[in-house]
């Protein structure tokens, strides 16, 4: 049984909303809410004194003029962009355990060898001929040890079987694999781990709706180059929130390093789900600060599909979030779509 001081580290519910009046940007950085958005931002705030069920805020974000809606692959109702399938294949293919050793005749036939204490379901799974592909693997990275993984795997039971509260699963499974994921990742040297846990939306103008400070727990961040620390010194201060972020969120940690993905953590008895609204209000005002990022006068460019990642316990989850005009003929303006969802493994799993 989790005590009452696990749910504080659990990722909390929305609050009830405080309207706050702020001045608005200049337009060429933020448009005022036309009345239906306010009517869609209505419907929403009543999900905070507890009137709308998560299935009903998802439905008022789907009914904004610039909706954002959760789609599955197979769906009808809107073309996936060429950059968002070929992420997703590239996924798939890692799901799929397709090249992810990269092992020479003598690293192979070591590596089954100290395989053999694992169970036979496991250790077969090592035999498999898509799984090994020098090539393939290097462009991505090198393979983990064996003792890597099986610390990972050893945390991930030892929180499963103890019914670890969130905090315990984020600090000894799900950091702990993002950490070894980077460190063995041919970017290791350009991407890094930053807790997202005290980020909130700033400047609010960014948002639709209020959210908690707790909306998703890390990030993957870009290190800054010589190239982003030029623009660095030439971005002007966020309006609305008086210092510089190329983010959406001011928060010191992350203001100074673009986001490249977003992780949300849960612990396996706690569904994700329920944060699917927040989640969707989070990355389309990421994706509301990538176009202001745009330079005036250019024909802005379609910003580029991000990963979102899910880890719920043991399984990790990947679904893409892009940005792309309605697919309706009488509606103007962009949609943000998330597709979901890729199964990219279970950690008690020693080769997804």
């Amino acid at each position: 049984m989790e005590d009452a001081s696990a749910d504080t580290e659990m990722t909390p519910r929305p609050t009830k909303r405080r309207l706050v009046h702020s001045d608005l940007d200049p337009p060429e950085h933020f448009q005022s809410p036309s009345s239906s958005r306010s009517n869609a931002s209505s419907e929403l705030e009543s999900h905070h004194s507890g009137r709308l069920s998560p299935t009903k805020q998802l439905a008022a974000l789907e009914d904004r003029e610039d909706p954002i809606v959760y789609y599955d692959f197979a769906t009808t109702k809107a073309r996936v962009p060429d950059d968002v399938q070929n992420l997703r294949v590239a996924a798939q293919s890692l799901s799929d355990g397709v090249g992810i050793l990269g092992c020479t005749n003598d690293e192979m036939a070591h590596l089954t060898e100290v395989a053999g204490g694992l169970d036979i379901g496991e250790r077969s799974r090592f035999t498999y001929p898509w799984v090994n592909d020098i090539g393939k693997r290097r462009k991505i990275g090198r393979t983990p040890s064996l003792a890597e993984v099986q610390r990972l795997v050893a945390a991930a039971v030892t929180c499963e079987e103890g019914r670890s509260h969130e905090g315990t699963w984020n600090e000894e499974v799900h950091l702990a694999a993002l950490r070894a994921a980077l460190a063995s990742s041919a970017y290791a040297e350009s991407l890094a781990v930053r807790s997202a846990k005290t980020a909130a939306i700033d400047p609010k103008s960014l948002a639709s709706e209020a959210l908690p400070k707790r909306v998703v727990d890390y990030a993957i961040v870009l290190i800054p180059d010589e190239m982003i620390s030029r623009a660095w010194k030439k971005l002007r201060p966020l309006q609305g929130a008086g210092i510089k972020s190329w983010n959406h969120t001011t928060t010191n940690d992350l203001r100074s390093t673009p986001i490249a993905s977003n992780i949300e953590t849960k612990a396996p008895n706690k569904s994700w789900t329920d944060g699917k609204a927040q989640l969707a209000i989070w990355t389309a005002a990421l994706h509301k600060r990538l176009s202001m990022l745009q330079q005036p006068g250019h024909v802005p460019d379609r910003i580029p599909a991000m990963p979102l990642l899910i880890a719920q316990g043991h399984e990790w989850h990947l679904l893409i979030v892009s940005c792309q005009p309605q697919a309706s003929d009488d509606a103007a303006g962009s949609e943000t779509i998330i597709w979901q969802k890729i199964d990219m493994g279970s950690l008690p799993s020693y080769m997804s």
